[in-house]
């Protein structure tokens, strides 16, 4: 077996390195470095682009940043050494594209979000080319290996757990590219997202380095070992596992109401709130079983804003209570738009007035049971500019009421919501407990495993992902919460307004899921875990061992940078 990975990798190496070589003849080229580099930048992109998220083509993931390292390469040792700022533009220019081909469906909702988003990303995405660049000038590659990895695995970090910086987009992580590739990460477990971003990160580096630098058995062995070992493991994993605790019958609904024009009141086609809640129920009706436990409503199922002191006392609540006392062993979990009134008193940084009170507004997720009082739930990980400004205690006000005057050109978005405060989970009984995760939050591993080491055996997403349109977003956001599920052992349930409901067992496979833009209801049983990962409970790990080591690193080869100035004034 060892003998046919070795054939059929060493083939692969050197049909790699012959297309590298068959580029060589534009070299006679005036023009040649210009156009080299921009072929590498294209190809690249390309291969990120073709890669995110495919069952079929997830594994170009494994190549795509060899071009990269192929620009630097060029921009350092060849006799017509440029400066970083001409690597710069090249590099730059490769991670627009990449942006450009995942996540143009933000410009579906707002252009200029979708431009501001693909640049910043771009350029925080171009440090650890900047740290790769100068380590690898001053101390040499393996040096620039180590801190290329180290820099980028802390800029994802950054943005899964810094809690300063607000700026946070892990859409992108690397680790999330492999998302519809179940078989192949089962080891999530252990590592998260951060660990398939260090193994993506590895494979290029190494494959690299066999193929444009020096080719050693040595660094061959090791790259068979790094890209095999974890493979060999998650497929032993994948077929040996079996969804583990109790089965609970669920009822996940997807009403699938237009957000620019049902859903929002200042529309000619706005449906009623009575009548939207309506359908809900009546779609979960349709699936109702004497066994059926919970029923999961999507992210602003009741988007008529509550307080949170009188949510019984609504009129358009109560069809759901009346419904919810005919099956009392019932339970419902829905999300919803709500207010809390603090009186006179600003009691947080998102308040503002509302007349002669102070009033905080939150993206929530309710918990009914009949008989009980409603338990909720307020989003933490919110969607920065559609529902809060960065820093925004650092804007002057009239540049606030600028952008909330903007906000609400674009639909009925508030960007300055409140926050929650930390993970929560609800118990439906002595034996299930579901965490709410709230559509962005589904991205934050080590947040949703902080609800398990509360007690979580359940994931339930709640999404409406109406804003982009008919895009791949639905399939993206859809195959991130397979990650949930491997990550932590969870079984998932998915609720979306419109999009992919779904129920997604503990291995990751997607055991049932709608259509996009369809009315319906699906009901399916699922396991209920108490199982805490080591993921679960150590959250991203990697993260803090990249950022020491980056550091460190930084350290040393600026000491070498002045040993070796030291030397030359001498």
């Amino acid at each position: 077996m060892r003998n046919i990975y070795t054939k059929y990798f060493t083939s692969s190496m050197h049909h790699y390195a012959a297309f590298a070589k068959s580029l060589s003849w534009v070299n006679k080229m005036r023009l040649y470095p210009r156009v080299y580099l921009l072929i590498l930048s294209i190809l690249s992109g390309g291969l990120f682009g073709l890669a995110w998220c495919s069952t079929w083509f997830g594994w170009l993931l494994g190549i795509a940043v060899i071009p990269l390292l192929l620009i630097v390469k060029h921009t350092t040792t060849t006799s017509e050494k440029r400066s970083f700022l001409y690597c710069f533009f090249y590099i730059l220019l490769t991670l627009l594209l990449w942006n450009c081909l995942t996540i143009w469906w933000i410009s579906n909702a707002a252009f200029a979000a979708f431009f501001f988003t693909a640049c910043y990303n771009a350029v925080f995405l171009s440090i650890p080319w900047f740290v790769y660049y100068y380590i690898r000038k001053w101390a040499g590659v393996y040096m620039a290996y180590i801190g290329l990895a180290a820099c980028w695995l802390t800029l994802e970090h950054a943005h899964l757990s810094w809690e300063f910086w607000e700026l946070t987009f892990p859409w992108l992580n690397l680790g999330n590219g492999l998302a519809a590739m179940a078989p192949w990460i089962q080891w999530y477990e252990y590592t998260g997202i951060l660990g398939g971003s260090l193994w993506i990160l590895g494979i290029n580096m190494m494959l690299y380095h066999l193929l444009f630098e020096q080719h050693t058995s040595f660094l061959r062995n090791t790259f068979y070992c790094w890209l095999l070992l974890p493979l060999s493991i998650s497929l032993i994993i994948y077929y040996s596992y079996n969804d583990q605790g109790i089965g609970v019958e669920v009822v996940t609904v997807q009403p699938n109401f237009d957000s620019y024009t049902e859903k929002s009141i200042t529309s000619p086609l706005f449906v009623p709130y009575v009548n939207q809640i309506d359908r809900l129920l009546t779609l979960s009706k349709k699936e109702l079983t004497p066994a059926t436990c919970l029923v999961v409503w999507p992210e602003s199922a009741i988007d008529c804003c509550l307080e949170e002191r009188y949510v019984h006392d609504y009129v358009c609540i109560q069809p759901i209570l009346q419904f919810l006392e005919k099956h009392d062993a019932l339970s419902l979990i829905t999300g919803a738009s709500s207010f809390r009134s603090y009186g006179v008193t600003k009691a947080t940084q998102t308040a503002r007035k509302r007349g002669t009170q102070y009033v905080d507004y939150y993206n929530s997720v309710f918990y009914f049971k009949s008989g009980r009082k409603v338990v909720i739930y307020h989003k933490e990980k919110r969607l920065p500019g559609a529902e809060y400004i960065p820093y925004f205690h650092s804007f002057p006000e009239k540049a606030l009421k600028w952008i909330k005057r903007k906000m609400a050109e674009i639909g009925d978005i508030d960007p300055c919501l409140g926050k929650g405060n930390g993970s929560k989970v609800f118990q439906v009984n002595q034996q299930i407990k579901v965490a709410p995760i709230n559509c962005y939050e589904s991205i934050y591993g080590a947040f949703v495993g902080s609800a398990a080491q509360k007690g979580a055996n359940l994931f339930a997403v709640l999404t409406n992902d109406c804003w982009w349109g008919n895009t791949p977003v639905y399939y993206h956001h859809f195959q991130y919460s397979r990650l949930l599920a491997i990550a932590h052992r969870k079984s998932v349930i998915r609720a979306a307004n419109t999009g992919i409901c779904g129920f997604i067992n503990q291995r990751g496979d997607v055991i049932a899921a709608t259509k996009q833009l369809e009315s319906v209801a699906m009901r399916q049983i699922v396991q209920a875990n108490n199982q805490i990962t080591f993921y679960s409970l150590h959250g991203d790990y990697i993260g803090y061992i990249a950022s020491y080591s980056l550091l460190i690193l930084i350290f040393i080869a600026l000491a070498i940078r002045l040993y070796q100035k030291q030397n030359f004034c001498f």
